[in-house]
C-alpha cells in the first residue's frame, strides 16, 4: 500500500506520503484489533478478554450467538456462537476458536452503543439488538464509517439478571459522557474525554445489590475472571477507553 502511494506522488511529496501511509496503517491496525481484541486464558480455563488497566468485568454469558454487519468478511457479516463478556468499559464477544473468516472476538465500547432494545419474537430466540460505532480511525459518532448493526441471540435460559445490569451500565456510561461533555464546554476545551473510572463505584454498588434470576445462566463476576497480571499492554490496546467521544 505504501509503495503504491509513492508511485502516485511526486518525489517532493515523500514525507507527506509516508505520513498518510502511516496514518492509514494505524487505522487498519486499530480496526483489526477491534475485530480481534487481545484474549488471555482466564481462571477456570475460559478464554477471556485481556482487561484494560482499571477495567472491571461485571457479567459473562454463555450460549450467545452473534450476528453483526459491516465487518471484514467475504459476506460483510459475521455469525458465530460463543461467550459474551460485559465490563465497566465494553462488551466483548468471544468464540472458542477463529473461524474461516479469521474472526474470534469482537469489541463493543459501551460509550459507542446506541439504539439497544430487547426482542422477544414469537418464533426464534430472544435477542438483544443494538448499534455500535466502530473504533477504527474513521469510526465514532463523528466519523464516516456507519455503525455496526448487532444482534445477540440468547440461546440458553432467561435474562432477568443480564438485561437490568446491562441497561444500568449503559445508563451510567451516558451520565458520565454528559458530565464530561458539560465540563469540556464549560472549560472551552475542544476535546471531550470520557473517564471510565467515574463509573466504577456505581458498577460495584450495582453488583452488590443485583437481582440474580435463577432462570438466567449469566455469571456475575464477584471476583474478576482474570488476574491483574493479564492487563493489556499499551501496544495491544484496540483503542483508548478514556479517549472515546460521545
Amino acid at each position: 500500500h505504501f509503495r503504491e502511494e509513492q508511485k502516485l506522488c511526486g518525489a517532493g511529496d515523500g514525507a507527506r506520503t509516508e505520513g498518510r501511509a502511516s496514518e492509514s496503517q494505524r487505522g487498519r491496525e486499530r480496526e483489526a484489533m477491534a475485530a480481534n481484541p487481545p484474549l488471555v486464558m482466564g481462571y477456570g480455563g475460559l478464554l477471556t478478554p485481556a482487561p484494560f488497566a482499571g477495567e472491571h468485568f461485571v457479567l459473562g454469558r454463555d450460549g450467545v450467538q452473534i450476528d453483526i454487519d459491516n465487518v471484514l468478511t467475504k459476506s460483510g457479516r459475521w455469525k458465530a456462537e460463543g461467550y459474551l463478556f460485559v465490563s465497566s468499559v465494553r462488551m466483548v464477544f468471544v468464540t472458542k476458536k477463529a473461524d474461516a473468516s479469521g474472526l474470534q472476538s469482537f469489541d463493543f465500547p459501551l460509550a459507542y452503543v446506541s439504539g439497544e432494545k430487547f426482542n422477544q419474537p414469537i418464533f426464534g430466540c430472544n435477542n438483544l439488538q443494538l448499534n455500535c460505532f466502530s473504533v477504527a480511525a474513521n469510526g465514532g459518532p463523528n466519523g464516516t464509517a456507519p455503525p455496526h448493526a448487532v444482534k445477540f441471540y440468547l440461546k440458553l435460559g432467561g435474562c432477568g439478571t443480564l438485561l437490568p445490569m446491562l441497561w444500568r451500565l449503559l445508563e451510567c456510561t451516558r451520565i458520565e459522557q454528559r458530565r464530561a461533555a458539560q465540563a469540556a464546554e464549560a472549560a472551552q476545551y475542544p476535546e471531550v474525554v470520557y473517564t471510565t473510572e467515574a463509573v466504577l463505584p456505581e458498577v460495584k454498588n450495582m453488583m452488590n445489590t443485583a437481582y440474580i434470576d435463577p432462570n438466567d445462566p449469566t455469571t456475575v463476576y464477584v471476583t474478576q475472571p482474570v488476574g491483574q497480571d493479564q492487563v493489556m499492554k499499551d501496544e495491544d490496546k484496540p483503542y483508548e477507553p478514556t479517549g472515546l467521544k460521545p
